[in-house]
């Protein structure tokens, strides 16, 4: 007969496998005080985006302070011209209160010598219309040559208050010009 094998003996500590497992480990509580780094630094971003869009607000309210001021000073032309009514006097100081406007946005080599319909005409190109040299505005010209001068001090204070608040940098309104031909 043939002979059994030899028994297989099984070591001691294979008989309970249970017993080699070692218990969880939790990890170490995070402190709920403190956020994680990505959430520092996006705050840091934050809070740079904030002080850049304040400094950036501030630029343009102080590049506009002029446009402000000079719409203050044309409701008190409109209010002294309630007083005199002499056409002729609101019409000068308007124009001139326009061109000071002017000088300030604009080189002066551009805006200082005009007159008469080219003063009217650049006032038209920076504000891309026709409201100076067709409209109320054309009493900024006919001032010069007419001894009685018409005009509707309401009708040109509101083209004033639209110019002051609007024109536009003379390379956007000559871009203008060029695509509406």
């Amino acid at each position: 007969m043939a002979a059994n094998p030899p028994p297989t003996v099984m070591p001691m500590q294979q008989t309970d496998p249970l017993a080699q497992l070692r218990d969880i480990h939790l990890p170490t509580p995070l402190d709920p005080g403190l956020p994680a780094i990505g959430w520092w630094l996006l705050a840091g971003l934050g809070i740079a985006a904030l002080c850049w869009l304040a400094w950036w607000s501030w630029q343009q309210w102080q590049q506009r302070a002029y446009r402000r001021e000079a719409v203050q000073m044309l409701e008190a032309l409109l209010a002294d011209f309630q007083r005199h009514q002499d056409n002729r006097l609101y019409l000068t100081d308007f124009s001139a209160l326009l061109k000071r406007v002017a000088l300030t946005a604009y080189p002066r080599s551009d805006v200082a010598s005009l007159t008469g319909e080219a003063w009217v005409a650049f006032l038209d190109q920076t504000l891309s219309s026709n409201d100076f040299s067709m409209g109320s505005g054309q009493a900024l010209i006919a001032s010069h040559y007419e001894p009685e001068v018409r005009c509707d001090p309401g009708a040109l204070h509101q083209l004033g208050v639209s110019w002051i608040k609007h024109h536009r940098p003379l390379e956007a309104a000559n871009t203008a010009v060029q695509e509406a031909a």
